[in-house]
């Protein structure tokens, strides 16, 4: 890929991980989450595809992950756990995306947990 496409992706993903934060001040728990999971999953879909592109495969797993899961809220599923999930993945994005990507492997069993329970 292109350094120029690389910046601009990367730009890219660094703005929908903004707006997935400022979606999150506006939920307190699992409720109001899930009534906006179609504007966060919107977020999620778009990085899901994206970040792999740029070399970002954590950030691009994390995400089809939390997409996955936000597909289960938008077809009007409870999802316990999922405001905890987000906060999380959101947090783990932008670290990762600064070079920081600790603690993938226990995010991923924390959102893969969540994800199986909602399945129930």
């Amino acid at each position: 890929m292109s350094d120029e496409f690389l910046r601009v992706a990367k730009k890219e993903i660094n703005d929908d991980i903004s707006e997935i934060g400022i979606l999150l001040q506006s939920c307190s728990d699992d409720d109001t989450l899930c009534k906006k999971a179609a504007h966060f999953g919107k977020y999620f879909h778009k990085i899901k595809g994206l970040a792999p592109m740029m070399g970002g495969d954590h950030v691009g797993y994390v995400a089809a992950l939390m997409d996955n899961l936000l597909k289960t809220a938008v077809a009007g599923d409870s999802v316990k756990g999922i405001y905890l999930a987000i906060k999380k993945s959101h947090e783990f994005m932008q670290n990762a995306l600064n070079g920081d990507a600790q603690d993938l492997d226990l995010l991923k069993a924390e959102i893969e947990k969540i994800i199986n329970t909602s399945k129930l």
